[in-house]
């Protein structure tokens, strides 16, 4: 399942700034992957399109690989996405590839509420509790 959000088109009030989210299930857990931006202004969209895509499983990997800006607001997304969805036993983490925006969810010390890695692969350790 997948959904956009915003004007890709570049017309009207959103000039061009959108976020895309693609779901799959690895196993017993979703595969939520952002592309795009998620930013001020798309916060609202971005929380109505998860609601919608979200499904009960056992752990969530919120793959930021192809999202190319986030700021202050993004970061908020995730937290809610954590507090919203991340209940019970249910975890989540944050894959990250790109060096800049880990370095910038480390500043921001998201690290400390949601386990960052690289690769699905180590998603998956980390959301079985084999990884550290």
């Amino acid at each position: 399942m997948s959904g956009s959000l915003g004007n890709p088109r570049g017309r009207g009030r959103d000039k061009g700034t959108f976020i895309h989210f693609d779901s799959k299930r690895i196993g017993a857990y979703q595969h939520i992957a952002a592309a795009g931006k998620l930013t001020f202004g798309l916060e609202a969209r971005a929380k109505e399109q998860l609601s919608q895509i979200v499904e009960p499983c056992e752990g969530y990997v919120f793959d930021l690989s192809r999202l190319t800006l986030i700021d202050s607001m993004g970061m908020g997304i995730l937290i809610h996405f954590m507090k919203t969805y991340c209940k019970g036993n249910r975890r989540m983490t944050i894959m990250v590839q790109d060096e800049l925006m880990r370095e910038l969810l480390l500043i921001a010390r998201l690290d400390a509420l949601i386990p960052l890695c690289s690769t699905v692969d180590e998603a998956v350790r980390l959301l079985k509790g084999d990884g550290t």
